[in-house]
């Protein structure tokens, strides 16, 4: 699979929950607004174990952690089932790319 391939589905898969994604050098990053109640990140991270130099060939690891970004105050009722939604559809995003065991494989 190639890092493009990766981008479409981390898009597609964002869209089913809700949510839009902005691309970054080196991860994935829901957007965020000053409404926003979770920040999902989607990392590359380099999979020493299955790496070749002498191959020449990065292993890529894909994974996705998230973050709790705005809380607290005197929110209504209303204003806490939101956020409740938001960080459920956030964390099963972030459970589902992990789930699907992403990975690319960089050659130098």
């Amino acid at each position: 699979m190639t890092k493009k391939e990766i981008a479409g589905i981390i898009e597609s898969k964002a869209a089913e929950y809700g949510f839009e994604m902005a691309e970054h050098r080196l991860y994935w990053a829901t957007r965020q607004t000053n409404k926003s109640y979770i920040r999902i990140d989607i990392n590359e991270k380099e999979n020493e174990s299955k790496t070749s130099w002498e191959g020449r060939k990065i292993w890529m690891d894909i994974k996705a952690t998230g973050s709790i970004c705005k809380m607290g105050g005197n929110d209504t009722p209303e204003e806490l089932l939101k956020a409740a939604d938001e960080i459920a559809r956030g964390a099963k995003f972030a459970a589902e790319i992990n789930g699907m065991g992403l990975y690319y494989i960089e050659t130098f």
